[in-house]
């Protein structure tokens, strides 16, 4: 909640929304390739309800230009529906909302007690080594794959994001962020071959894809991941200058489609 409130504050033409994956997405990495400010405002565990809701807060409040969203087939389900976000919205939006709120309260503890007392505020680290970690990771993305269904509650929300994106000169650009080799080759485990491929078919109706997800030298190298889902930093960088610069080497680049075609 905190970032939405900075960026009411400190507003960019440019966002960058989604989960954890979208977030690696550092808005200094944009800065660095052609000066572009970017407010990165992706959330850790994110859903894609959680994207739909900040973007009409946003575009109903500020005018942009270019809009990036992470998005993957695991949050892309018709069965993950996570609203983390409406109160979030309904607290920033109120004065009296946010200055009772539980989040605010605690968040202004911790930070009186970091001045009065000269401590920083500790974050609790995972109880795993990095391979725990990572196997850990791999059975989260079973549980999530296993349940799949095909989401047309997110598809007719994503088209109408599309076409306000379309009328009033928003670029809209999604991307799907690599993952580890391991990752990947569980769409054949649990045979989504054809829902992954239609996922990708939608996305490409929705507005211009950077795909970044498939074998090659970077994902299949587990030295370029903080765990089986998320990048290191040099990748990032490698993702948003290719990009920024639309020289795509390691993502998979496909136009936006002219017209949002109909579900049949």
């Amino acid at each position: 909640m905190y970032r939405l409130i900075e960026y009411e504050r400190n507003p960019y033409p440019a966002i960058v929304l989604g989960d954890s994956r979208a977030q690696r997405l550092m808005p200094e990495f944009f800065e660095e390739v052609n000066g572009e400010k970017v407010a990165n405002l992706a959330a850790g565990a994110g859903s894609l309800q959680d994207v739909i809701k900040i973007f009409w807060d946003l575009s109903s409040r500020n005018k942009l230009s270019k809009v990036y969203i992470g998005i993957a087939i695991e949050g892309y389900s018709g069965t993950l529906l996570k609203d983390r976000v409406s109160a979030a919205l309904e607290v920033k939006n109120s004065a009296p909302l946010y200055l009772t709120s539980k989040f605010t309260i605690e968040n202004t503890m911790l930070i009186l007690k970091s001045q009065l007392f000269n401590q920083r505020v500790e974050l609790q680290a995972p109880p795993f080594s990095r391979e725990e970690f990572w196997q850990y990771e791999l059975t989260q993305e079973d549980r999530y794959l296993k349940n799949y269904s095909y989401p047309k509650n997110y598809y007719e929300d994503l088209k109408k994001i599309s076409a306000y994106c379309l009328k009033n000169n928003i670029k809209l650009v999604f991307i799907i962020s690599p993952t580890h080799t391991e990752v990947q080759n569980k769409i054949n485990e649990f045979k989504l071959n054809k829902e992954y491929e239609k996922f990708k078919e939608d996305v490409r109706t929705f507005g211009d894809m950077y795909d970044f997800n498939w074998p090659n030298v970077i994902t299949s190298d587990k030295n370029n991941f903080l765990d089986p889902l998320h990048s290191i930093d040099s990748v990032s960088r490698i993702m948003i200058k290719e990009m920024i610069l639309n020289k795509p080497q390691y993502g998979i680049f496909t136009k936006k489609q002219n017209k949002v075609t109909e579900k049949e």
